[in-house]
């Protein structure tokens, strides 16, 4: 009952979402427990934040736009309606507008001395989200255990970064997202990664990753000219350094790399020979599938087709709350004093 109970407020947030598109009117629900609160407005996602606990909470957002000012310091659960438009069967994203910043919570102990970076930022999930500005890390600590899934990253800085990781991280998850911007490992900081792990995405670039991190690419497609101190297999790159990096059943497109240390890869490839779509670059343009044209030709070290559809988690951007395909609500109270409601809903069930 308490599933059921939780699924039709997920629902109504979509519905919401749907129903006020062209307006200023926002939903934030916030789940503590079995207490459910809502919140309206741009500043929903804010005050939604707010209320919650330093951990546990979950944070379901409608359609549209929000804003989020200061920093993100709690272990919360955040999702959204997704991050592609469908204007024809009324879809519409959810948009951070403000892009976020984390960072490790000060307190006061019972000296009243200030204990820097106390709290731990550790086991935060975004989800369904179009993150607009970067996403930034603003610590001189480590954020743990965080889970970025089915999100789209836009708007870079005018260094070009979408995700600014001037913090340590571990265990951090990049899963069926698109980053249209930089990944910065901040070298100059000597930022220490361990465990990072980027799935079934679409990057549009890396920078400075030391040796000593632990960065892992797989199935996935990833631009820029240089891939260098990272492990990577079933991806398909047009990298032509791979410097310190281990590389296996990749497909290079129009680029041999001389240093290349790994096995079971394609190089120097054609776009023409490889997708079915007709492109001579991996831009993203939201158009682009980047589907194989033989994928049976192309398989990676677990037996699946290389790139983004293979793998343990192939790419699907559809969020794993329940989406409005259609609804319909009478517009007049049945005798009974009932009001005909009826909703069909398609969620992502699996990963």
């Amino acid at each position: 009952m308490k599933k059921f109970f939780l699924l039709m407020m997920a629902c109504g947030v979509a519905l919401w979402g749907r129903a006020q598109q062209g307006t200023d009117v926002l939903m934030a629900t916030l789940q503590h427990g079995d207490e459910v609160s809502m919140y309206y407005g741009k500043t929903a996602l804010e005050e939604a934040y707010t209320a919650a606990a330093d951990s546990g909470d979950v944070v379901t957002l409608s359609a549209g736009r929000f804003t989020f000012s200061g920093y993100m310091q709690k272990s919360l659960t955040i999702v959204g309606n997704g991050f592609l438009s469908d204007m024809e069967n009324g879809v519409f994203p959810t948009v951070i507008t403000s892009g976020l910043q984390f960072k490790p919570r000060d307190v006061v102990d019972d000296d009243g001395e200030t204990v820097m970076e106390a709290v731990k930022v550790d086991g935060v999930h975004l989800e369904g989200l179009k993150i607009e500005n970067p996403v930034v890390y603003s610590s001189s600590g480590t954020v743990r255990n965080l889970t970025i899934k089915k999100c789209l990253f836009t708007n870079p800085d005018s260094y070009g970064r979408v995700l600014s990781l001037s913090t340590s991280t571990e265990n951090v998850v990049i899963q069926q997202c698109v980053l249209g911007g930089c990944i910065d490992f901040w070298e100059e900081e000597q930022r220490n990664h361990q465990n990072f792990y980027i799935v079934g995405s679409f990057v549009d670039w890396l920078k400075t990753p030391k040796e000593y991190c632990t960065i892992r690419i797989d199935h996935s497609i990833v631009r820029g000219n240089f891939l260098n101190n990272v492990n990577i297999s079933n991806s398909i790159m047009e990298c032509y350094t791979v410097s310190g990096s281990v590389v296996n059943n990749c497909i290079f497109l129009n680029q041999n790399p001389s240093d290349l240390v790994g096995a079971g890869n394609w190089v120097d490839c054609k776009y023409a020979g490889i997708f079915e779509e007709s492109m001579n670059d991996l831009a993203w343009d939201g158009v682009k599938t980047f589907k194989l044209k033989y994928p049976e030709e192309y398989v990676g070290t677990d037996g699946t087709q290389v790139g983004l559809y293979g793998g343990p988690y192939p790419y699907n951007p559809t969020p794993s709350i329940p989406q409005i395909k259609e609804s319909h609500i009478d517009t007049t109270v049945a005798a009974d004093g009932k009001l005909k409601v009826s909703v069909t809903v398609e969620a992502q069930t699996e990963d």
